[in-house]
């Protein structure tokens, strides 16, 4: 998509996710994706991939750290889109002592925007901690259903996705 034509990010956030320390907005194109990110200082996206889908993601001020299949690298403004291909991990810092701003488009969007909603509002319930770890037998049972429900679209790399593979869809009977 040509410059001119990406949305621009709306005057605040409607959901907030207080684990992770980011905030977001959504607008839907079709079936792709656009996720606008308010980053506040020490906000962390811990390492996931997406096994059907890519994003595109930029900084709109200020600078991200990102890391892509194990590498970092700085994320700022005049780096343009910074894509990120189906099934590469990544993850997201803001250590720049600054709120920051990001975009995000998600090709295809498939059930995006409905995890961060609900991983937002588990966190809003400190069902999770900030390692992504269970408070809870109740946060357990959360986490393994929301696993398995989104497995084929966002997969969380801690625990490995092999013990999750094993693990996750019996504890998941428990939130059924």
């Amino acid at each position: 998509m040509a410059d001119d034509t990406r949305p621009s990010p709306p005057d605040r956030p409607t959901v907030d996710d207080p684990i992770h320390h980011v905030s977001y907005a959504f607008e839907r194109d079709g079936c792709n994706l656009w996720v606008f990110s308010w980053f506040k200082d020490g906000a962390h996206l811990p390492e996931h991939f997406h096994p059907q889908s890519e994003e595109r993601w930029e900084a709109l001020d200020g600078a991200l750290r990102v890391k892509l299949d194990g590498k970092w690298r700085d994320l700022r403004p005049e780096d343009g889109p910074v894509p990120v291909l189906a099934d590469v991990r990544h993850e997201l810092k803001n250590e720049s002592g600054t709120l920051v701003r990001g975009r995000t488009e998600c090709l295809p969007a498939l059930h995006l925007e409905e995890f961060l909603v609900e991983t937002a509002k588990a966190g809003q319930e400190r069902l999770y901690n900030r390692h992504n770890l269970p408070t809870s037998w109740r946060g357990a049972v959360w986490a393994a259903d929301l696993a398995q429900r989104f497995k084929d679209e966002t997969v969380m790399t801690s625990p490995p996705p092999a013990l999750q593979r094993v693990f996750t869809p019996l504890l998941a009977r428990f939130a059924r």
